[in-house]
């Protein structure tokens, strides 16, 4: 019985599952053309990424970042693309010093903002990169009047100073920063939104369904399936996650963490429904969590819950019907 029990290795493998549904690939090839066509010689194009927290804007910049390691080279060091989180209370030094930390340079406190900015694009330069990614950006949009137009201006010139395909991703408040400067919004046209996945056609029940089936059978090699494609899983899991895969990771991974530190490996709604409320929403017990007998079969997307709508929240998934 000890070989099918599970175990850190077994986690840590889980953690690093991508299930590449259509708008993730989408994502994906969107990158993988703007970064071809700088290389190919043709003018930076620039990307925005959009989406709710959890549809898996995070996670595509990583794959994709994953895909072109850094090098260390006769050169110097080699770092086709550089990502970067924009911090939580940010100013134009701020960023431009984690962009400074991201190309693997000794933090320097003194300095002005120019200089650092000077620094950020001969390191650039000098690593040979490619892309660049700044992740998170919506946290500018809580700045201040003052640094929301210094950040714009100092981002327009950063990018035609630095003149590589740049990538803006983060929640839907980012269009906020674009539309207070036409000439940022005009160089980030492009643009790729990340939806949860709905379940109101038989289309998007299918996909979720798959979606789940594929995060079984990766898991799950050489073991038993747990039944995550069953449909009365699908149907809560979705209620549960609200169609964003990155709360069905946060479910089913901490799901999985509780059968190794009980020992166990059977995946059974009990597990679930703890996973729910320790790694989605406290607050969620009984007729609030979806994994419960108790369930009240509606979207957990009232005031104070986890998937209360904000004003900029699009495409939000009708209710899961039977």
């Amino acid at each position: 019985m000890s070989n099918l029990l599970y175990h850190l290795t077994d986690l840590r493998r889980a953690e690093q599952i991508q299930i590449l549904h259509p708008q993730f690939a989408d994502a994906l090839t969107r990158l993988n053309d703007f970064h071809r066509l700088g290389l190919d010689g043709a003018a930076p194009r620039h990307l925005l990424l959009v989406g709710a927290s959890g549809a898996g804007k995070t996670s595509a910049l990583q794959t994709f970042s994953s895909q072109h390691p850094a090098e260390l080279v006769d050169e110097g060091r080699y770092l086709p693309i550089v990502y970067v989180r924009t911090p939580a209370s940010p100013t134009v030094r701020g960023l431009a010093e984690a962009i400074l930390i991201a190309l693997g340079a000794g933090l320097q406190m003194r300095g002005s903002a120019q200089e650092k900015t000077n620094q950020v694009v001969q390191l650039l330069r000098g690593c040979r990169t490619e892309m660049l990614m700044l992740d998170e950006f919506h946290h500018f949009v809580d700045s201040g009047r003052k640094v929301f137009d210094e950040v714009t201006e100092w981002l327009k010139t950063l990018i035609d100073t630095a003149g590589i395909p740049t990538v803006l991703s983060g929640l839907p408040e980012c269009e906020l920063i674009l539309r207070s400067n036409e000439q940022l919004r005009r160089r980030f046209a492009a643009r790729v939104t990340l939806t949860p996945i709905g379940f109101s056609s038989a289309k998007e029940k299918a996909l979720f369904r798959d979606v789940l089936h594929a995060w079984d059978t990766q898991i799950n090699q050489g073991r038993s399936l747990w039944g995550l494609a069953e449909w009365e899983r699908v149907r809560r899991m979705h209620y549960a996650s609200n169609g964003l895969l990155g709360y069905v990771s946060k479910v089913v991974l901490g799901a999985l963490e509780l059968m190794i530190r009980t020992g166990t490996t059977e995946m059974d709604e009990h597990r679930l429904e703890q996973s729910f409320t320790r790694y989605v929403w406290a607050d969620g017990i009984n007729e609030l969590n979806p994994f419960n007998t108790d369930f009240v079969f509606r979207r957990l997307d009232q005031a104070g819950e986890p998937f209360e709508p904000t004003r900029f929240t699009r495409n939000s998934p009708p209710a899961a019907t039977a």
